[in-house]
């Protein structure tokens, strides 16, 4: 399992702060450079969330237990 300290340090870093939240700039952009024709970017910007998203919702549910108890 993971360490004490590392599991307290992601709680405390990636989960209990609001800061996840500035990764929804990525699909607003991507959506708004869709919409001037800029598709490339668009969609890397877009898959690069998912990836962030899918990335850190494993992390936080299967490796880390941050209970909030």
């Amino acid at each position: 399992m993971v360490s004490e300290k590392l599991n307290l340090w992601y709680c405390d870093t990636f989960v209990t702060q609001p800061w996840q939240f500035f990764f929804l700039v990525l699909p607003l952009a991507g959506a708004f450079l869709y919409g001037r024709d800029q598709k490339k970017i668009a969609w890397i910007l877009i898959a690069a969330w998912v990836v962030i998203q899918i990335t850190l919702s494993g992390l936080t549910n299967f490796v880390f237990d941050c209970n909030m108890e």
